[in-house]
């Protein structure tokens, strides 16, 4: 019990100190990937043709593959593809590729969420705005964002807390946080104390993910008496 103790002490100090990276490794692409997958929907709503087709496609890949293939296929992919039109990326951190690639894959489910949300709604809501003399602009923000929100809001709560959880997966492609920061120390250690190293990992998850739960169902709230009023 001592030494299970002392591996505590010793590495919760280091792995608070990632913390930080695992929260940029979350909040970054899913500030990104709620604004682009606002284009997404919008083609998948509105689209024609070669647009529709092709945003379909790259929906069905993203959400079709596992996470993990898409970051090697995005880390040693990318640079390969932008250094035919002469774009140099090779330089780039680890954590940059880790960013694109979980943006790209979580603006798929979140446009589909938006989409789910925005089908959901009361057409007369839409109707409503344009009455009271609302331009296409206003209904987009006053009442079409507010109502897909308000329908969408679980839905996001639970990619948003699979992101957080999914950011242990970093590591895998060089990118240090809590989890490659436990992974590092198990290796350092040669496997002894791994359970407590683990266990001090899932903690600090745990509690991230109670936190992330506790905003979103705030926020839900917020939006059940928008759908009240």
């Amino acid at each position: 019990m001592d030494s299970g103790l002392q591996i505590i002490v010793s590495v919760l100090p280091g792995m608070l100190q990632y913390v930080p990276m695992t929260l940029v490794y979350t909040l970054a692409p899913s500030i990104i990937a709620a604004i682009l997958a606002v284009f997404i929907c919008q083609a998948r709503l509105r689209g024609t043709g070669v647009v529709y087709w092709l945003v379909s496609l790259f929906v069905s890949f993203f959400r079709g593959t596992p996470q993990l293939v898409q970051l090697f296929l995005i880390l040693y992919g990318l640079p390969r593809l932008l250094l035919i039109i002469g774009i140099d990326i090779n330089d780039w951190s680890a954590g940059t590729f880790y960013i694109i690639a979980t943006t790209l894959n979580l603006s798929c489910f979140v446009a589909e969420a938006y989409r789910g949300g925005y089908l959901a709604m009361d057409y007369r809501q839409i109707e409503a705005g344009y009455s009271i003399g609302f331009s296409r602009l206003q209904c987009f923000f006053h009442v079409i964002v507010p109502g897909t929100l308000q329908n969408a809001v679980l839905n996001l709560k639970n990619l948003s807390i699979d992101v957080l959880k999914g950011a242990s997966l970093a590591y895998t492609i060089g990118a240090i946080e809590v989890m490659g920061y436990a992974d590092r120390m198990i290796g350092l250690n040669s496997g002894v104390g791994r359970l407590w190293v683990l266990g001090v990992a899932a903690v600090i998850y745990f509690v991230l993910v109670a936190i992330l739960e506790l905003l979103f169902n705030l926020a839900a709230k917020h939006y059940q008496r928008y759908g009240k009023a």
